[in-house]
């Protein structure tokens, strides 16, 4: 029997987000036995997952705890804990192992253990961080671009496994107990059956991720008044305090039940609400998994297209802004998080209730009070990966461009999802969300923009050149003086491609993954490495040619909409 590992130490949701991909290497290997390590926080989402034979512990925040101490007794404990786990995933006998954790730490641990398959974060042969697969260098690099990242998390971990087919959800089994707990606790607040329920998340993993508690009192006071909601505060024990702050807005109006529920017990209780209001965090994910409607208020460090709630009809609020930003960059800081409105956030709470897929995009001189904000519903396009559309009508920009075109190449490139008909509907119904420009305006974006990737193209091209006649040079060591001097002409040939994506902003993403790709090459030998660049240089030019082309249709199918 095949024995396969799924890694998933960080975040609960980031647990919950891997579930697609658990259930497609389900799917691929209906006998395996599959087996998961988490931290103590995912432990009991990656028990709710049908898919899955065995949960491993692995206590990481005791163990770097340890680590960083300058206490002797601490640092033995903490070698005992890692050769403890070293041994254990050794003694498993994995076949393969899919490391979703990005880290130093968990690639060293799966190297020591002699796993001899992994995809993700691993060590090379000489000890070197790595990343396996495409579309896991895809994930990685991808952060550094994420205004043009069109794809959700869920959808990109999935397709870690080979061939993976749509997926609409995400996957937690609620247990009968768990239900009986909801219930009772429903009928101890003298919640009826036909009563509107609504729950608020208002902590986060960092502030500025947080809608303030004065706002969040202010919507529960709206959703009293409009629907006679009972309101429900959740959250662990430590986020008391913010329910206390929201007290003092809105006194006696919700019922806080911090630290009162585990996780399955909180997702039987998602599962009877009408709607969850969050801030970024795993409880989203879980309401996502339960069929509850989510609107998410998203400020501060998020980016909604990418860890945004997986599933139809969840609905994401945002003050506009410039730009996404780097991983590293935070948008509007603290400030940002008063200039959703609590009557802006209710107009987010109807759209999930009436979720209607049918129902007109919103004119902008239709809603004036919406003039701030962007409102996006989740639909799974007709490409058949979830899409954030936008809600109110407003004119398409350049930069909208560059990220829908980058996803139908991404799409065709790394997923092979190359149907030609699919692909057209998916960009019919993107457009039909957007008012302007005129086609004629379009149309010169795209071809300028076209002529950026071909510039880049063009660069590949040489480096594939180059590259053909490194290895040629470097075959039975015929050359090995001329070898050097195509490797220093190729170092040269790297630095302009940077030099270009600094000039060429949207070519930046394709930039940094093929660097990525030339930096993450393993082994010593080098014809093996000569012929790996080669491969980098190949498919460098192969989506910047396919990026110039999806703008190219691009610009046609908004001509065919005018």
């Amino acid at each position: 029997m095949m024995r396969i590992l799924i890694v998933q130490t960080t975040r609960m949701g980031d647990v919950l987000q891997t579930s697609p991909l658990i259930q497609q290497i389900r799917n691929e290997h209906p006998d395996a036995h599959i087996a998961v390590l988490v931290r103590r926080m995912g432990k009991a989402i990656a028990e709710r997952h049908p898919a899955v034979n065995e949960v491993i512990l692995y206590d990481e925040d005791e163990l770097f705890l340890d680590v960083r101490s300058k206490d002797s007794e601490r640092l033995l404990r903490a070698y005992q804990h890692t050769d403890r786990r070293i041994q254990e995933l050794g003694a498993g006998r994995f076949d393969l192992v899919y490391n979703l954790t990005h880290s130093i730490a968990s690639a060293m641990l799966l190297k020591l253990a002699g796993i001899p398959q992994v995809v993700g974060a691993h060590l090379s042969e000489d000890w070197h961080f790595v990343l396996r697969g495409p579309w896991t260098t895809y994930f990685f690099t991808s952060v550094f671009s994420r205004d043009y990242n069109d794809l959700n998390l869920c959808d990109i971990t999935r397709n870690f496994a080979a061939e993976a087919p749509p997926c609409r959800k995400l996957v937690f089994e609620v247990g009968q107990e768990d239900a009986d707990f909801a219930g009772q606790l429903l009928r101890e607040h003298r919640v009826g059956e036909q009563d509107f329920v609504a729950c608020l998340q208002l902590g986060a993993s960092e502030n500025n991720k947080r809608w303030t508690e004065e706002r969040f009192a202010g919507l529960a006071k709206l959703m009293a008044a409009e629907y006679s909601a009972k309101i429900f505060l959740l959250g662990v024990k430590e986020e008391a305090a913010f329910g206390e702050a929201f007290a003092k807005h809105a006194p006696g109006l919700a019922i806080p039940l911090y630290g009162k529920t585990n996780v399955p017990q909180l997702a039987a209780l998602l599962r009877r609400a009408n709607v969850l209001v969050t801030n970024d965090t795993g409880t989203m994910h879980i309401a996502a998994a339960v069929g509850c409607p989510v609107t998410l208020i998203s400020v501060g460090h998020v980016h909604y297209r990418e860890t945004g709630p997986y599933g139809e009809g969840h609905c994401a609020i945002e003050a506009r802004r410039r730009t996404l930003g780097r991983s590293d960059y935070v948008p509007g800081g603290l400030e940002e998080r008063d200039r959703i409105l609590p009557e802006q956030a209710l107009r987010a709470v109807k759209l999930v209730l009436n979720n209607d897929p049918a129902r007109p995009v919103l004119q902008l001189e239709e809603t004036p009070d919406l003039a701030n904000i962007d409102l996006f519903m989740t639909r799974f396009s007709p490409d058949g990966y979830l899409q954030f559309y936008p809600v109110i009508r407003r004119p398409l920009t350049e930069r909208d461009c560059i990220r829908i075109a980058y996803r139908a190449m991404w799409l065709e490139h790394l997923a092979q999802a190359s149907n030609k008909r699919t692909e057209k509907e998916s960009l019919r119904l993107m457009l039909r969300h957007y008012a302007g420009p005129d086609a004629p305006t379009l149309d010169t974006w795209c071809k300028d923009f076209a002529r950026l990737f071909d510039g880049l193209s063009e660069i590949a091209q040489r480096g594939v050149q180059m590259t053909e006649r490194l290895l040629d040079a470097l075959k039975n060591n015929k050359n090995i003086s001329k070898a050097k001097q195509l490797v220093a002409e190729l170092m040269a040939l790297d630095e302009e491609a940077r030099v270009y994506s600094e000039i060429n902003p949207p070519c930046r993403p394709l930039i940094l993954l093929a660097r990525f790709e030339r930096d993450n090459l393993e082994g010593a030998d080098p014809l093996r490495l000569a012929q790996t660049t080669l491969d980098i240089y190949r498919a460098c030019f192969a989506r910047a040619r396919l990026t110039a082309r999806k703008l190219g249709l691009l610009a046609e199918t908004w001509r065919g909409l005018a």
